[in-house]
């Protein structure tokens, strides 16, 4: 038992997470920013508006292809973090923008009675910003495009065929246009 008039140490070399519950329909995305922990101690803070699109996004994908029940992971990184992601997963070289890490189907949740952990997204915001006036336009709205990019591959959707890259760009679309974004096209 914990005894209430012991301060328990803090700390403080943790990132700083935001937790935002759209717990609308049973869905809860949580972030957290794991750039100074990673080593970007000059790393600014994303704007907590910011933090709240991409949420948003990751919601709106989920209720958009029929998940009711579901828990999602937001990481942001810096590059060297994404990169060693990337190698151990992809077999990729370098730094890349947006990594999903899919763990369970939400549609099990309903029939073993938990809240499934759909999965883990991971954003690079300084790979998003170097690529965003050639690809989304704004940082804004290229950490929003990652955002839904990744929460479709953590429901199954994929673009390695070019009709299964057709089908996710067109889904992309829809979910960005209700954000007020257009879509960059065959970018991806």
């Amino acid at each position: 038992m914990i005894d209430p008039h012991v301060s328990l140490p803090v700390d403080h070399s943790v990132a700083p997470s935001l937790d935002v519950s759209l717990a609308v329909q049973g869905i809860v995305v949580s972030t957290s920013d794991e750039r100074q922990r990673d080593g970007s101690a000059d790393a600014e803070p994303l704007p907590a508006d910011l933090i709240e699109r991409i949420s948003a996004a990751v919601h709106d994908v989920f209720i958009g292809e029929g998940v009711q029940n579901a828990t999602s992971h937001v990481f942001f990184v810096a590059e060297d973090r994404i990169a060693a992601l990337n190698a151990e997963h992809l077999g990729g070289a370098g730094p890349t923008d947006v990594l999903s890490f899919p763990l369970d189907d939400p549609s099990e949740g309903d029939v073993f009675g938990f809240t499934p952990h759909a999965g883990d997204i991971v954003i690079c915001p300084v790979i998003a910003q170097a690529q965003a006036s050639q690809h989304a336009g704004t940082f804004e709205d290229e950490m929003v495009l990652l955002a839904v990019h990744a929460a479709l591959h953590l429901l199954g959707h994929d673009h390695h065929t070019d009709a299964e890259r057709t089908a996710m760009q067109t889904l992309e679309a829809r979910y960005l246009s209700r954000f007020g974004i257009t879509h960059p096209g065959d970018q991806l």
